[in-house]
């Protein structure tokens, strides 16, 4: 059997679905306001970095393996049940279907989780590592949740080598978490953007390197 193709990089967008549109389930207040139009620029630009790939003699490797994980909760009071209807755009659509600009292309792969981690269930940890990737990077919602338990599962699955990158990290390989492309609501008494942002600083340089999505874009997605 031929080995697999090596890729260089796979961008996780996690849980980024029609029921986190919801204007009250989740929370009145909500970090990050700009998520979703950094997620969905990630995405853009790592079509278009695979789209200019097939113009060049840049070797495959370069190019950005697109993983979709959604949840399919088992809970029925859940705003993701897979029975739930949410109004959006006065239509109303499934709540676990992935929200109007982050619905994946045919060559996408898409994973449906029941519980925090996307590697939980999913067959995600082994098409990886069957894709030989050596980069991940990592966005959606929410934060505290099941962006940090990916992340973390992610490290301590050891998916990729989580120590390469002598020089720069962000080009290099081991788990980018993109900052700005993450997003939560107010818990505990704390306000959305410290839950956030402790939330982002308990994964940065031990399970992560977390940057902004304009990092990502310039020296991952950029040939």
């Amino acid at each position: 059997m031929e080995s697999a193709t090596s890729r260089k990089t796979a961008l996780i967008i996690i849980d980024v679905q029609n029921g986190f549109l919801h204007p009250t389930h989740w929370g009145t207040s909500r970090s990050t306001p700009d998520c979703e139009r950094n997620i969905y620029r990630l995405l853009v630009a790592a079509r278009r970095h695979n789209a200019k790939l097939q113009t060049t003699q840049e070797p495959v490797d370069k190019s950005v393996l697109i993983c979709h994980v959604h949840h399919h909760s088992i809970n029925s009071g859940s705003a993701l049940h897979p029975q739930k209807k949410i109004e959006v755009g006065g239509q109303l659509v499934a709540s676990v279907d992935p929200q109007a600009e982050m619905i994946p292309l045919k060559d996408e792969s898409v994973w449906v989780k029941n519980v925090n981690s996307a590697f939980i269930g999913t067959g995600l940890e082994a098409f990886l590592r069957q894709q030989q990737v050596r980069q991940l990077v990592i966005c959606g919602l929410t934060t505290d949740h099941c962006v940090s338990t990916s992340t973390r599962m992610a490290n301590n699955l050891r998916i990729v080598d989580i120590t390469s990158g002598d020089g720069d990290v962000v080009e290099e390989g081991g788990i980018v978490l993109v900052g700005d492309a993450c997003a939560t609501y107010a818990k505990g008494g704390f306000d959305a953007e410290t839950v956030h942002k402790v939330s982002l600083a308990s994964l940065n340089e031990e399970f992560a390197h977390v940057v902004a999505s304009s990092e990502v874009m310039d020296k991952i997605f950029a040939i």
